[in-house]
């Protein structure tokens, strides 16, 4: 992200940010209670988006709120004509780390992981130990989305009333084949069998050659369930929710055994398959504009 860009973004939403205003209401001089008299109305608001929604969002929605922050306070006669947020190390720090706590916090809602970049919403620069924990969050949403997220889902269609339950209805019936089961288990065999020779190895130590090939069977082993999964197993395996009437759902696992649609395979897919990979394909195993059960 072009961090040095963020100032003429900022120059260029300045007629936008004084055209809609704030909102502010008249208080009564003897008790300070708020009087019934709108000195300003806010007739608009500036709507911020970009590719991860969250994240670059929200350095974005800090400096908007930065700017409408400072006019405030110097049209209340707080701060004089020239102050500016920076000029109180205190007050900067505070806002600061007011607007990075609520990145984390949609953040964790949404996809589990804290929200990226928030090291410059914190400190106004980018640092390296920001960046790799932007990398640690970043694989660790990926995990989270494929594998972890339709429980997540789940909450969210229970807590806004999605989901209607019914007298008989099991939601959480065990869908899988006996062969993708077979395979979850082999993989938990295999990562069992490799921490085991790192702690006990064979020969005595990591490099005996009756270790080296133990090892290289159970990496094989797992190699191997891995290559399944890729090519047929994907969609299954992904933790969909279960609580929404997804009728289609089984049209989409079908689907995915065939087109290869999951991100797990598009690590491994030529550029001729990814572009074969179409979202008109993707609607016809999904037609979600149907009216849903």
């Amino acid at each position: 992200m072009r961090w040095d860009r963020i100032s003429i973004l900022m120059d260029e939403l300045a007629e936008y940010n004084t055209r809609f205003g704030y909102f502010k209401v008249k208080r009564n001089k003897k008790d300070h209670s708020v009087g019934g008299e709108a000195l300003h109305l806010q007739t608009g608001v500036i709507r911020s988006n970009c590719m991860d929604c969250l994240d670059r969002t929200n350095v974005v929605q800090s400096e908007l709120a930065r700017v409408i922050l400072t006019r405030q306070l110097r049209e209340s006669g707080v701060f004089s004509s020239t102050d500016v947020i920076g000029n109180f190390p205190e007050m900067q720090s505070m806002m600061n780390n007011l607007w990075a706590d609520n990145a984390d916090a949609v953040s964790c809602a949404y996809s589990g992981t804290g929200a990226l970049k928030t090291d410059f919403t914190r400190t106004g620069k980018r640092t390296k130990l920001g960046a790799l924990q932007d990398g640690r969050n970043s694989v660790e949403r990926y995990f989270r989305g494929n594998f972890f997220d339709g429980d997540r889902q789940d909450a969210t269609d229970l807590l806004l009333g999605k989901f209607k339950p019914k007298s008989g209805m099991h939601p959480f019936a065990d869908n899988l084949s006996l062969e993708s089961k077979a395979l979850v288990g082999t993989v938990y065999i295999s990562i069992f069998m490799l921490i085991y020779a790192f702690f006990f190895p064979r020969g005595g130590h990591w490099f005996c050659t009756s270790n080296f090939l133990f090892v290289t069977s159970w990496v094989l082993v797992l190699a191997l369930v891995f290559w399944t999964v890729k090519d047929k197993h994907t969609g299954e395996l992904l933790n969909w929710p279960r609580l929404s009437a997804y009728q289609f759902r089984p049209v989409v696992l079908r689907a995915n055994s065939a087109i290869s649609l999951p991100l797990v395979d598009r690590l491994f897919s030529s550029a001729a398959t990814k572009a074969s990979l179409r979202n008109d394909d993707i609607k016809k195993a999904w037609p979600t504009d149907k009216k849903k059960a």
